[in-house]
């Protein structure tokens, strides 16, 4: 099991190593409890001392007061965040440096007696906030890493097999407190919990053996359902009359099916999906086909009876299809193609009068 922790994402995948490849076990799972909700909740905790929501009155008071926040929340705060958990003998708190704008905006008292409020020492001398580490677990990272183990926890929940080693990557996975959280709420449900020295780039460094070897993904499972839009033969068992279509050959339709390449779950190998269509009128000279996926089960059609999407859109294909000639709309196919053997989905469609072809 690979966890990764950056700082917008918590995203995790189970791989099965074996005969000398990697396969996928489960869909990607995640949440968006990533390193940036410490920072957020960080800024929240002064934001209520100061009483000035998203620092209006300060940002309002100079332009260049927003870098200031930025700086103090996203760099300054970010820096001790990485290293709380480090276990350094004498020292049970983080020391933080107010900017001397923030200071003399809403002013010292003011900062100090808020800072009482959250249980916060403010040191004047030092234009400083002195976090004990209990408070800081509490207050600001304690919502975080129970949102992670909770997600955590559901991915074991969805499996039957033993996982032998976790790696917990990304730039907050590699904060020692953060990880040694995870390790005592999964201990019990794996081998061994590993967290690279650079887990920043861990990623990275996947990103790039996978590169040289993309054979080494011998298959992958579908994080959603995948597919088109299409009209199809209107069938009374299988369709509803809202969406019956009559064509210009007078012949029944049934508009906005969603025809499906792949469901959600569904393991892939290197594999091509292969569909045909056919112009729903003779005097088409352009087809436009819309991609969409959904991670619902049982969808039959791409918009409801109000006419709203009930999927989300991801691509689509835009061919030309002249036809000169008045060739027989039936014999005008045009072929799609979806293509799930790598990291991203290729999709193509290819007229077979003319042999154009385009490609997302």
């Amino acid at each position: 099991m690979v966890v990764d922790i950056g700082g917008g994402t918590v995203d995790i995948t189970v791989h099965d190593k074996s005969n000398g490849g990697i396969s996928v076990v489960l869909p990607p799972m995640g949440n968006t409890w990533g390193g940036r909700t410490i920072n957020e909740a960080f800024s929240m905790l002064l934001q209520k001392a100061v009483d000035d929501k998203g620092f209006e009155s300060f940002i309002k008071s100079n332009a260049s007061n927003k870098a200031e926040i930025n700086r103090l929340v996203y760099e300054d705060f970010e820096e001790q965040k990485k290293l709380f958990g480090n276990v350094t003998p004498g020292i049970d708190e983080m020391v933080l440096e107010l900017p001397r704008p923030f200071i003399r905006n809403y002013g010292g008292n003011v900062i100090r007696d808020g800072m009482e409020q959250e249980k916060v020492h403010y040191d004047p001398g030092e234009s400083a906030l002195e976090m004990k580490y209990a408070q800081l677990e509490e207050k600001i990272f304690k919502p975080t890493i129970d949102k992670i183990i909770e997600c955590v926890r559901a991915v074991f929940g969805e499996l039957t097999d033993h996982i032998d080693t976790v790696y917990l990557v990304g730039g907050f996975g590699g904060c020692r407190f953060v990880s040694q959280k995870i390790k005592e709420a999964i201990a019990q449900h794996c081998g061994n919990i590993v967290c690279p020295i650079q887990t920043d780039l861990a990623v990275v460094r996947g990103a790039v053996m996978w590169r040289k070897d993309p054979n080494i993904i011998q298959s992958r499972v579908a994080d959603a359902t995948y597919g088109i839009g299409v009209l199809s033969f209107f069938s009374l068992s299988m369709h509803d009359e809202h969406y019956k279509y009559v064509g210009e050959d007078g012949q029944q339709y049934c508009d906005n099916v969603f025809k499906v390449f792949v469901l959600k779950g569904e393991v892939i190998k290197d594999e091509v999906y292969k569909t045909t269509l056919i112009p729903s009128h003779d005097s088409y000279t352009q087809v436009c086909i819309s991609i969409y996926c959904t991670t619902d089960d049982g969808v039959q059609y791409v918009i409801d009876k109000e006419g709203k999407l009930t999927v989300r859109k991801i691509g689509e294909l835009v061919l030309d299809i002249p036809n000169p000639d008045n060739i027989l709309r039936k014999e005008r196919d045009v072929s799609i193609f979806m293509d799930f053997s790598g990291t991203e989905i290729q999709a193509r469609a290819q007229y077979r009068i003319t042999g154009e072809e385009v490609k997302t």
